[in-house]
């Protein structure tokens, strides 16, 4: 599998977090305790669209949700979705019934499948659906707690009329506060890794804790880390009390030590997503490179992002493999190293 997207309601916490971070960001919410560790989000006439992915045949979505109680009826068509060019091809939304709720898959206004068995209230539950998006020859199947839950081949499971996705949306009217949602990853069916269910997995946010081994970029004021360690619940440093870090030499690189994902997070790491709010101080072009440090000292570009707004908006880098040695990650990979940033242009 390739990741594409994870949402652990940790590191992001605020609209004006959200809005640099996704591509639509409105709607209320409120911070709750996780599934696992950390925070989770309760959604309430919340729409979240995730940045255009490129296109795949196959997507999956493994998440957790616990529904408190009944009361705080679901409107049709409330539910994490997949899409392709900002269009539905599938969906999961939920039925609440007087003492459980059910899942559905839906393709639009069609009902592909429903469990046959129910999920109680007040509980967390780990789901994961996993589909081929095809007009004819689509599958798709679905795993509760890494069981199967149902599953078919050979239908259309492509709403918008064309085979493949390339994004993803978290779309509520309903208000209610009876909702938590955590550990969202979406991930599509390319590269040689784990190609296939994640399993129950959690998602751990961490921030910058410390300066890294490179300080070159000017502090606007304090220290380096101080202007980019802003918690996801504040509101970011550049519109707040804190500052800003900015360059205009080429070559000049920041690196930042985080927070370690141990001990909550052991064994397999599927991917690793460094979410990089970047803008220009003026009218004007540059190009930025997103670096990692690993723990024997390499550093080595991530990815090279165009900026050319003076509003922050967030640049997300999603990768399955270890950027030094096209390695799995592990723990120590990410205890053990640096995530930063070199004007490239």
């Amino acid at each position: 599998m390739v990741g594409r997207w994870t949402e652990g309601f940790e590191t992001h916490q605020t609209l004006t977090q959200w809005a640099r971070r996704y591509a639509t960001a409105t709607g209320g919410f409120a911070i709750q305790a996780g599934r696992v560790f950390g925070s989770s989000g309760s959604l309430q006439g919340t729409v979240f669209i995730a940045p255009a992915f490129p296109l795949a045949d196959t997507w999956g979505v493994a998440f957790g949700v616990n529904f408190i109680a009944q009361t705080g009826a679901l409107v049709a068509g409330d539910g994490l979705y997949i899409e392709k060019g900002g269009a539905e091809q599938f969906h999961l939304e939920f039925v609440k019934n007087a003492a459980s709720f059910e899942v559905k898959l839906m393709r639009g206004a069609t009902q592909l499948a429903i469990s046959s068995a129910t999920y109680g209230y007040n509980a967390w539950h780990h789901f994961e659906i996993k589909v081929t998006v095809h007009t004819s020859t689509g599958a798709y199947e679905l795993r509760h707690n890494e069981v199967a839950v149902f599953s078919a081949s050979g239908v259309n499971t492509a709403n918008a009329g064309s085979n493949q996705a390339d994004g993803f949306a978290i779309r509520f009217t309903n208000t209610s506060t009876n909702n938590r949602f955590d550990d969202i990853g979406v991930w599509d069916g390319t590269g040689s890794f784990a190609n296939d269910f994640c399993g129950d997995c959690a998602v751990k946010g961490i921030e910058v804790t410390g300066a890294g081994a490179a300080a070159q970029w000017t502090p606007s004021a304090g220290s380096n880390f101080d202007n980019v360690n802003d918690s996801g619940a504040a509101t970011p440093d550049d519109v707040g009390a804190g500052g800003f870090n900015g360059s205009g030499t080429v070559g000049q690189q920041d690196l930042y030590a985080f927070s370690d994902v141990s001990p909550d997070i052991q064994g397999n790491i599927l991917w690793v997503q460094l979410d990089t709010q970047l803008a220009m101080a003026a009218a004007g072009s540059r190009n930025v490179d997103t670096r990692y440090r690993d723990p024997s000292t390499s550093v080595v570009d991530i990815a090279t992002h165009a900026v050319a707004n003076t509003a922050y908006a967030s640049v997300a880098d999603v990768m399955s493999a270890n950027p030094f040695d096209s390695l799995a990650w592990d723990v120590a990979d990410v205890d053990g190293g640096q995530f930063g940033v070199e004007l490239a242009t």
